[in-house]
């Protein structure tokens, strides 16, 4: 997937915004093969890693899901002590990725996560 750095630039403006909203820690928009194509995280955190093994992990969730049924997963959910990961399909070439603080209320960062994947997906289409 080849995006102009006009469409870069609003990318990261979007995950900016979305990360700012509050109790986010890390925000990646990765390609469906793993790629990082955006990212905004903390220094620790390496954006790559991240998005690879979050689209592992989709991939996985799809195929088991889909044993036997012709479904995908919507959403990949990992609560820990500490944290909550959140990974969202975006489109048929994207996956938002939310790294989410203890603290975080699954609902209304559902729906947060549902709107900016919508953006997401839009941008990304036109490419």
């Amino acid at each position: 997937m080849t995006m102009t750095s006009d469409v870069l630039a609003e990318l990261m403006e979007l995950l900016i915004g979305f990360k700012s909203k509050g109790n986010i820690e890390a925000v990646v928009v990765a390609s469906r093969s793993g790629v990082n194509l955006a990212s905004s995280v903390p220094l620790n955190t390496n954006a790559d890693t991240l998005a690879a093994m979050s689209s592992a992990l989709k991939n996985a969730a799809d195929i088991m899901i889909g044993q036997g049924k012709n479904d995908l997963a919507q959403r990949v959910v990992i609560e820990c002590e500490r944290s909550k990961l959140i990974i969202v399909g975006a489109g048929n070439k994207a996956l938002i990725v939310v790294l989410a603080g203890e603290n975080s209320s699954l609902g209304p960062l559902f729906v947060e996560i549902d709107h900016i994947t919508y953006q997401i997906r839009e941008m990304l289409d036109s490419c």
